[in-house]
């Protein structure tokens, strides 16, 4: 599940990986959706704030980008700190 700064749900994803850290520090998720409110939302944030909880895992962001990667939204961003 995905949800934006106002903890509005975005929507699901069928799969979220998270890549190996960049050296740059940036958390990078790349998100497999077939839900267009989803791709469209991720998509379009440039530096917001997301909070992402997929198969028992939970990333919060203080700030993250989505980008279209192929057939996948590839996300990076910086986690909130505690």
């Amino acid at each position: 599940m995905f949800l934006d700064g106002s903890h509005r749900n975005l929507g699901w994803a069928v799969r979220v990986v998270k890549r190996k850290p960049s050296p740059g520090g940036l958390t990078t998720l790349d998100v497999t959706t077939s839900d267009a409110a989803l791709t469209t939302s991720l998509l379009m944030l440039d530096k917001h704030r997301l909070f992402v909880m997929s198969e028992g895992e939970s990333f919060v962001f203080a700030w993250a980008s989505g980008y279209q990667n192929g057939r996948e939204i590839r996300i990076q961003g910086v986690l909130a700190a505690g």
